[in-house]
């Protein structure tokens, strides 16, 4: 699925591992996802959880349903110079048009570096 999203695949996004109410996606922290001060773009952690949720739901509902993104509030607590940062995506609520998640992203030492709440609509 990552392979048929060309900018996912851009960042080097890959699914860690499934489970029943979300996944764990991971990428690369390299120069090419760096601000100018070193650190981390805003936008490639946004598109980490972004890209988290949406394939969870993807892949919750058996590639089945076409979904949008509505909403995605992003709050940076810590920023990350290289290695890996995972993205845990989690379903708080399933309903019939709107499926609502919530996100934390950590470094390679396990610290918490962004949380989000994602909404997502159901096409």
């Amino acid at each position: 699925m990552i392979g048929r999203m060309p900018f996912n695949d851009l960042l080097g996004l890959r699914v860690l591992r499934v489970y029943r109410d979300g996944l764990t996606m991971e990428m690369e922290v390299t120069p090419r996802v760096h601000n100018i001060l070193g650190t981390l773009h805003g936008g490639a952690t946004a598109t980490l959880i972004d890209a988290a949720v949406g394939v969870a739901i993807i892949g919750h509902f058996g590639g089945q349903r076409l979904t949008t993104t509505v909403d995605l509030k992003v709050n940076y607590l810590r920023p990350v110079t290289s290695g890996k940062v995972r993205a845990r995506a989690r379903f708080v609520k399933m309903g019939k048009t709107l499926v609502v998640s919530s996100c934390e992203v950590k470094d390679a030492h396990g610290h918490l570096i962004a949380t989000a709440l994602v909404t997502y609509m159901l096409l």
